[in-house]
């Protein structure tokens, strides 16, 4: 790599570095190394696509039924329209003593919550003001 300078002199010169890259072609006994790679997970993605499972537009509290996840990751969208609490409660349905409070707000709000693991689960909203749930697993 060639690093180029010049200065700003008595005379009024502007000062300018820069630099060039060694050249991609062969020269005297290199070769160029070709790029190679993998398929990243970004990439991969492209051809995924987002699944609705379970959508809830409501303002009183809600069970939905059981919901079945075989895809690889899920997540879970929901949006607090109004002031009031809003608590997003999920179950397994084969062990209903398992339960975990994925949001509890009080205020206007959204949130997206990824989550991964097959199974068959069930989601408790609770909220007496509009709201909005939707489930979605990556197939």
């Amino acid at each position: 790599m060639a690093i180029n300078k010049l200065f700003l002199g008595s005379g009024g010169m502007l000062l300018l570095t820069y630099c060039t890259a060694p050249s991609l072609e062969s020269t005297e006994g290199e070769q160029a190394t070709p790029l190679t790679g993998t398929i990243s997970r970004s990439e991969v993605r492209i051809k995924e696509k987002w699944r609705p499972i379970v959508k809830i537009t409501s303002k009183k509290p809600q069970k939905t039924p059981p919901f079945r996840i075989s895809g690889k990751e899920w997540k879970i969208h929901w949006k607090n329209k109004a002031a009031g609490e809003l608590i997003l409660i999920l179950y397994d349905a084969h062990n209903p003593d398992y339960s975990e409070i994925l949001a509890n707000v009080s205020t206007p709000d959204e949130d997206v919550i990824y989550l991964t693991g097959k199974g068959q689960y069930l989601l408790e909203v609770v909220g007496k003001q509009p709201y909005e749930v939707l489930v979605e697993e990556l197939r």
